[in-house]
Parts: structure tokens; sequence; C-alpha cells
């Protein structure tokens, strides 16, 4: 039954998902995508939400991390991408580290944990949906789906097969309910949900914000299943960071806001890393 209730919200969750990509592509005029500011206000607040699970995690393991200069981060994180691209990051960065710096020395109840608890936070979840933020402004919605697609079917593929199979754990002391069987199904399963990208939004003319094409520069059948499997491993050692970080914070999950899938840091933790690989991967690319 619980993993009825799972799979039916994950549907829900999913579908309000495709809706707003489909909006990236549906609202357009002189080359401009307005459409694409939907999906950017939703990957904002979706930012902000993990953030905020992100610090209460934490604290609850009694660290007091500097939440203004984070927030401050968030607020600016849009326009230093919109405006100024990868250098508007490289700026930020610099920003706030220096702000954290500030808030640190004239605050002399702060800890130095707290300092380096901040820059973690910083670091993680801030920065990779930053990164994210930039992916799409520089190169439309393809490569970015491409990580989500993968990071999330793996898994998809190594929750469900890793119930289904059972076996040895890998990592029982940081994540009890992965398996071996799991893990390596969730590989093919970060094949095939690249290969769904590549059936959905290339070969289909669902309206989409489309820059670059991975079907124009590369043999998409041997392209996406390859991607796709690197995404999905990375989409693990994600899971498995996020597990690690929820042990040692003492928390089951980060938030209850998706029911039984937890917070929105746990649904984001596969994408996180997948999403800066794409990034470093398409740098190779150009534009």
């Amino acid at each position: 039954m619980k993993i009825v209730k799972r799979t039916l919200q994950g549907l829900f969750f999913f579908g309000l998902l495709i809706g707003f990509i489909i909006l990236t592509g549906t609202i357009k005029r002189d080359n401009t995508y307005y459409g694409q500011y939907f999906f950017d206000a939703l990957l904002i607040l979706v930012t902000a939400i993990s953030l905020f699970e992100m610090i209460s995690a934490v604290k609850e393991a009694g660290y007091r991390p500097m939440q203004a200069p984070l927030f401050v981060a968030l607020v600016l994180a849009y326009p230093a991408v919109k405006f100024l691209g990868y250098q508007g990051i490289l700026i930020l960065i610099a920003f706030e580290v220096f702000l954290l710096f500030l808030f640190y020395i004239f605050d002399p109840s702060r800890k130095f944990n707290d300092f380096l608890i901040s820059i973690f936070i910083f670091i993680y979840p801030l920065l990779p949906m930053i990164v994210g933020m930039q992916l799409i402004s520089q190169f439309g919605m393809i490569p970015i789906l491409t990580a989500i697609g993968a990071a999330m079917m793996a898994d998809v593929f190594a929750f469900y097969f890793g119930s289904l199979i059972k076996g040895p754990k890998i990592f029982p002391k940081i994540s009890p309910n992965k398996t071996y069987s799991g893990s390596l199904i969730g590989l093919i399963g970060g094949g095939l949900g690249a290969l769904v990208v590549y059936a959905l939004f290339e070969l289909t003319n669902i309206p989409l914000n489309r820059i670059v094409v991975f079907g124009d520069l590369f043999n998409p059948w041997l392209f996406y299943p390859l991607i796709g499997v690197v995404i999905g491993f990375l989409g693990e050692l994600g899971d498995l960071a996020a597990s690690r970080i929820k042990r040692c914070t003492g928390i089951k999950d980060f938030g209850k806001i998706m029911g039984s899938h937890g917070g929105i840091t746990d649904r984001l933790d596969s994408i996180f890393f997948a999403v800066v690989f794409m990034a470093i991967f398409m740098s190779f690319l150009g534009k």
C-alpha cells in the first residue's frame, strides 16, 4: 500500500513538472520564450524550499547557519545568471563567501562551525540549482531535462527493483535500503530515462524551449543511453550524499511537503550532481 501511495504521488508531481516543461515552448514571440519564465519561477521556488529544508536539517544537529546571507544569494542568483552568465555565478560565489565572512566576524556569538556549515549549505543545495539556472539560460531545456530525466529514472528503477529483488546492501550505515541489485538496475534506468527525454522532446513536436538539441550533434541512440548511465551513477552518489547528511543530522527526511516522498531535497538529491556534470559537459561543447 505504501508503494502504491508513493507511486500515485510521484505520478502527480511528474505530471505537474511536465506541464511546466511544456509551458517553456508555448508562449513565444520574436524568438523569446516567455513561457520559460514560469518554469524559472518554479525552479526558484523549489530552490528556496530546498534551502529552507537544509537550514532546518542542520539546525537539528545543533548548528546555527547564517540564514540572511544564504537567502541574499538566492535572491541574487537569477539576475546574476540572466545578465552575467557563468561570470555572474563566479561573482556571486565570491560575494557570498565575503558576506558570510562579514557575518561571522561581526557576530561574536557565531562559532567557526556555523560559518563552515553556511558555506556548505551554499554549496549544497544552492550552487547546483544556480548552475541549473545557467544551464537553461545558455542551452535551453534539453540538457537539464536529460540530467533530470536520467537521474529520476535511475532513482525510480533503483527503488522499485531494489525493493523487489532485495539482496546485499551497499552501504547499510548510510542508506539502509540501497542494494547492489537496485543500484545496478538503476544505471539501466538512467539510460532509459535519457532516451525518454529524447523520445518526448526531440522526436515529437511537444512545445519546448530548444536551443541545443543533442540529436543534431550526436547519434542519439548511442549518446543518450551512455550519458544516461553516467548521470544515473552520479545520481546514486547524490542520493548517498543526502543520506549521509540525514544520518549526521538525525532526520529521516528533509521535509514532508511531497508526502511519502519526503521533502523537496529528498527528490532533488539525485539531481544535484547530475546537473553539475551536465553543466561541465556542456561547457566543452560551447553554444
